[in-house]
């Protein structure tokens, strides 16, 4: 009687260590988004990351400081008309998303001298044809033979 009872004293112990285990594990895996991870205000954004997307910009058409000022700007300008039409209760239409796009990019091809003008063209033709493709909500490749 005794041994059984030491028995079930030992179960008892090894599954509560189990459990306290299995929870510790589940904790720590919540904690910290993994390494390199946006922030999670960030991973809750629909669309292009103005961040992202000015560093891709940057080395795709090598822009100035003053141009990446400017470019960054135009590209958080947009954010926030994006968020104002999907705010206003109604999804927002194609024709307004694509207007509010048209806009940024006249915006920036302004900004823009003759060779960023051709390369910014051909990085947007290939975002586009990256976006109806499989998976296209991945980020935009660079532009081939910048």
């Amino acid at each position: 009687m005794k041994i059984e009872q030491g028995f079930l004293a030992s179960r008892r112990t090894l599954l509560l260590a189990t459990i306290l285990a299995a929870g510790s594990c589940g904790l720590w895996a919540q904690a910290a988004p993994p390494e390199g991870a946006p922030p999670q205000d960030q991973m809750r954004q629909r669309g292009p990351n103005p961040e992202r997307e000015i560093a891709q910009l940057t080395e795709a058409l090598a822009l100035t400081p003053d141009q990446q000022t400017q470019v960054k700007a135009l590209l958080k300008e947009r954010r926030e008309k994006v968020e104002a039409l999907r705010s206003g209760g109604e999804r927002p239409s194609r024709v307004q998303m694509e207007g509010v796009r048209k806009d940024t990019d006249a915006k920036i091809n302004a900004l823009l001298n003759d060779d960023q003008k051709t390369k910014y063209a051909a990085w947007e033709k290939e975002r586009m044809e990256h976006r109806r493709g499989p998976g296209g909500d991945g980020p935009p490749p660079p532009p081939s033979g910048a």
